[in-house]
């Protein structure tokens, strides 16, 4: 018995030994993770205390830099959410950039930032956003360059095809802006097309509204250009005694021939219908309709980097329909010869804003004393990569009375918004 006590004294004291150092051998396991979380959590506040201190710097190409490097510090201690915040903030600070290649090889960076803290695809996404940008540049060896640069962003996240494209894309454009661009015949280009949209409402006992488009084309083909620039608009007023809905248009449109890089041949078109600049008497009632074709010869005087950036000095012929009726009377309707004398400047550039002015002298063959002068300014300053303010002054003076109260002298300054396909 006396052996039997022994034994399951024994017997207790191992396994009161062994679980004692279970216990300790468990605790002294699990120390390296209890440490490891500590010390994130320091980290994490010194991250933070960087952070303030970023924060009060003004918005840069260095802060946006600083902001990347403690995103990829948060990303470290698997603060995933935080280097994600801190990314998103560096791209709207980036997008305000002015300055081109700044703006894209940072965007670029914070691409490959997102690949590298596991969110692929949102860096793709945001490359695939900057390609377009890119693509809107028109100094060919500087696109081409920032295409490179996009390509190894590319190839680093894995996209060997899509790198592939744009390495060859970047190659075929940059030996093209190396060879001399010729004088004439000139490169063909894509269409550039800006459109703006306007509109108003207003209604109390009776009820007005417009809605509109302005519009900007030019296409240039190897000896031929075409370029549009208008507004047209739909009114509506429930208080007009007749034609309550009534079309609003103002347009310019000029085609060229060239014969070389100097001279061309050129057709003009001009219409105002029911637009307030050209009207013999402003009401509601009336009707002003002048269209005008003008077919003539061309000098070129000034040319910028390519066709489209031009000023022109041009004399032409052609009719002039003109058809005012004023309070329920028709006052003119009538068909003239007419002689075109026109200073046509396109794309002017003040910085980054570009500047079109068109002045013309046009009076009517048959008639001396039946003339208009008019100056067109139109100022486009861009806001983005495709959005651009668009301010514009139009000074029209119209010798001829059809009416008493004829306003002879017309002043417009407008501003609104463009966007660019």
């Amino acid at each position: 018995m006396l052996g039997i006590s022994l034994y399951s004294s024994l017997l207790a004291s191992i396994h009161s030994f062994t679980m004692t150092n279970q216990s300790f051998y468990r605790e002294k396991r699990n120390l390296p993770k209890i440490l490891t979380k500590n010390d994130d959590t320091n980290k994490n506040a010194q991250l933070n205390r960087r952070l303030e201190g970023i924060e009060a710097i003004e918005d840069s190409p260095l802060k946006v830099m600083l902001l990347n490097d403690l995103a990829l510090s948060y990303a470290k201690i698997n603060n995933i959410d935080q280097a994600l915040a801190l990314l998103s903030q560096s791209l709207s600070i980036t997008k305000t950039f002015e300055d081109m290649v700044s703006k894209i090889t940072t965007l670029g960076t914070i691409a490959i930032n997102h690949h590298k803290i596991g969110k692929t695809q949102r860096g793709i996404k945001i490359l695939d956003q900057t390609i377009e940008q890119i693509n809107s540049i028109e100094n060919q060896s500087l696109q081409g360059q920032l295409l490179l640069n996009i390509g190894f962003k590319y190839e680093e996240m894995g996209q060997k095809k899509r790198s592939q494209t744009l390495f060859a894309q970047s190659q075929t454009l940059i030996e093209k802006a190396s060879q001399p661009l010729p004088e004439y015949p000139f490169l063909a280009t894509e269409t550039n097309l800006k459109l703006g949209l306007t509109g108003n409402f207003q209604s109390f006992r009776d009820t007005t509204a417009a809605v509109g488009i302005n519009l900007n084309l030019y296409k240039q083909w190897t000896r031929e250009d075409i370029a549009i620039d208008g507004s047209l608009f739909l009114n509506f007023d429930s208080s007009r005694a007749v034609n309550n809905y009534r079309p609003n248009s103002l347009i310019f449109s000029s085609y060229r021939r060239h014969f070389d890089d100097q001279w061309s041949f050129f057709a003009n078109v001009f219409n105002s219908t029911n637009q307030d600049l050209f009207a013999a008497k402003n009401d509601d009632e009336d009707l002003t309709i002048i269209s005008n074709l003008l077919i003539g010869a061309g000098l070129n005087l000034w040319r910028g980097n390519s066709p489209r950036d031009f000023l022109d000095f041009q004399v032409g012929i052609g009719p002039r329909y003109e058809y005012d009726f004023i309070d329920f009377e028709e006052r003119q309707n009538n068909i003239h010869p007419t002689l075109g004398v026109l200073l046509l400047g396109r794309n002017f550039s003040v910085g980054k804003t570009k500047l079109n002015q068109t002045f013309a002298i046009i009076p009517a063959l048959d008639d001396l004393n039946n003339y208009t002068i008019t100056s067109d300014t139109n100022l486009s300053i861009p806001i983005s990569d495709q959005w651009f303010l668009r301010n514009r002054v139009f000074m029209r003076y119209r010798n001829e009375v059809i009416y008493e109260d004829n306003p002879q002298l017309e002043f417009l300054f407008t501003t609104g918004v463009q966007y660019a396909f």
